[in-house]
């Protein structure tokens, strides 16, 4: 039984029985969530490109390949159920492994839970917790661990598999000696993790992606953290993911091991958990000042915790789905005979190693069989110029697009002339579809194709926009609209407008990607833009500078 002080030992007690089993008060909260989408994206290891295996996700509908926290606050809806919890939590899919195939296991996502503890021993808030900064993001666990290396017990992540049965059975990884889930307190397949708290003030680093943050040692506030990780101490974040296994009973004996995490591990021990932070500025903070209701079943949007108007509806939280960004099989119709990407199944004990599968696009990579779509939820909304897509059915890839004049509400449903390729800024043919863009201010004529630093992004953040209605020719258009000097697409749905493109390179060839919207042009492709501009050339920077230069000004437009 948990007593009612929240000491290092409860935290420990709570984080293996997965659910408390006695409701009580505590400088904690918890928030229910369903997936949002199941997709091979980790924009924390693998940003710009698809991951290296299949991740569940939670939380903001504008989860993307590459993400910041301004993105993070474009999204339309989220799965959580307080409204400013806009951030992402994802973690790899488990896959049933009998006779050769894989199974997808289905996600028992009702049961799925977040904790966020900000308290102290003596059961009162722990008032040297900050909430976390703009852009923060983080790791727990270790993907190419295959056994128990220690970092996993009491002052560690506290890794907890569970198979909630009449008799039922915990391990670090995965547990045995039963055939089947059912009953015990709740019933189903859990895995518990928790993220470290304590910061060294460093930003994460995708090469040493646990370097920045440690866990705490037992003791309260600050003086909890260890040496070079004082800079700040972050609420600490556990997760409940819970899987339905029901559908496999029977079909595995007491001293087998069926599961298999969706990076080739068949032990569990490399079980792991992301963040990136998306709560709106200074609502968590408030909230960790005050919020006591534990897990007694009291409300979120209590005047303690975030006050009226702060909780969305269950449905609505159900409602929140994107779909899949990553066209990949990941085994929602049926069996696989092999994992998702490049994850052959590596048992250990070692870490496993990279995984050479040859030919194709590896893991890790995108190539134009297997591009990128954009999320469903736009990270903008549109403007003035709203543009609907002509309908009518898909075009043939060797036309190109009528003209379209800004402002229009339509784009022209006449049979698309045929597309010429057009003169990049090093003189080589772009092969750029279409070659030229008509609107009120101009032809705009295509430039070439261009690599997108991504992070930052070569053509700002001034405006984005994201959708799978999105082709060059609109993409121009809306750039159009705003004022601004060059149009760029990329991964066949993607929509920039910017007045710099910054530390870029001419890539000519690197543009293949159909755009989702008008499959007879091209978007860009996989970390590449497709830009435009008035004058048909580009003018490439280093750095941002510090006055940017507006090529006309409208109301509405980018800022100058």
């Amino acid at each position: 039984m948990l007593s009612n002080s929240f000491t290092a030992q409860a935290l420990a007690f709570l984080s293996a029985v997965v659910t408390p089993t006695l409701a009580q008060h505590g400088y904690y909260f918890t928030m229910g969530s369903p997936a949002l989408v199941i997709d091979s994206l980790d924009p924390l290891i693998n940003p710009g490109v698809q991951s290296d295996h299949v991740h569940s996700v939670t939380g903001g509908s504008a989860f993307a390949p590459s993400m910041d926290f301004g993105l993070t606050q474009s999204s339309k809806c989220t799965t959580f159920g307080v409204i400013d919890d806009k951030s992402n939590y994802w973690m790899p899919a488990v896959y049933f492994h009998k006779n050769g195939k894989f199974t997808l296991v289905p996600e028992n996502s009702p049961k799925h839970k977040v904790y966020y503890k900000y308290g102290t021993g003596p059961n009162t808030p722990d008032l040297e917790r900050s909430e976390f900064p703009q852009g923060f993001r983080m790791m727990s666990g270790d993907s190419n661990l295959r056994s128990d290396d220690g970092s996993m017990g009491t002052g560690g992540n506290q890794l907890n598999w569970q198979c909630h049965a009449r008799d039922t059975k915990r391990a670090t990884g995965f547990p045995k000696g039963f055939t089947n889930c059912n009953g015990g307190y709740i019933g189903g397949l859990a895995v518990t993790m928790r993220f470290p708290s304590c910061w060294n003030g460093q930003d994460f680093n995708k090469d040493a992606p646990l370097a920045h943050m440690a866990f705490p040692i037992n003791q309260d506030g600050m003086a909890g953290c260890p040496e070079g990780f004082k800079k700040a101490r972050f609420p600490e974040i556990m997760i409940e993911y819970w899987l339905d296994v029901s559908q496999f009973d029977g079909q595995y004996g007491a001293d087998e091991v069926p599961w298999v995490i969706a990076n080739g591990d068949p032990t569990g021990f490399s079980f792991h958990m992301d963040f990136l932070n998306g709560w709106k500025p200074g609502v968590l903070a408030k909230a960790i000042r005050g919020c006591d209701i534990g897990n007694t079943g009291g409300r979120l949007d209590s005047p303690q915790c975030f006050g009226a108007g702060s909780v969305q509806s269950e449905d609505a939280k159900n409602a929140c789905t994107i779909a899949p960004v990553v066209k990949q099989d990941i085994g929602n119709n049926g069996p696989l005979n092999a994992l998702p990407g490049c994850n052959p199944i590596q048992a250990g004990p070692d870490r496993a190693t990279k995984a050479n599968c040859g030919g194709g696009a590896g893991a890790g990579l995108l190539s134009p069989a297997s591009s990128v779509a954009a999320p469903v939820a736009s990270s903008v909304s549109k403007s003035s110029a709203s543009i609907a897509t002509t309908a009518g059915p898909i075009q043939s890839s060797s036309s190109g697009p009528a003209s379209v004049k800004t402002g229009t509400s339509t784009t022209s449903s006449s049979p698309k002339p045929t597309v010429t390729g057009s003169t990049s800024t090093d003189g080589s043919s772009s092969g750029l579809q279409p070659a030229s863009v008509n609107t009120t201010s101009g032809v705009w004529k295509a430039a070439g194709c261009f690599l997108d630093a991504i992070n930052p992004r070569s053509l700002g953040k001034q405006s984005e926009w994201w959708g799978s209605q999105i082709s060059s020719s609109n993409c121009v258009e809306r750039c159009d609209s705003l004022g601004a000097k060059y149009a760029g697409t990329e991964n066949g749905g993607q929509c920039f407008c910017g007045n710099q493109v910054i530390n870029s390179a001419n890539r000519p060839g690197k543009c293949t990607i159909r755009c989702d919207g008008d499959t007879g042009e091209i978007c860009g492709g996989a970390g590449h833009l497709s830009i435009y501009s008035l004058d048909g050339s580009v003018s490439l920077q280093k750095r941002a500078a510090h006055h940017r230069h507006n090529r006309h000004s409208r109301n509405g437009g980018l800022a100058s």
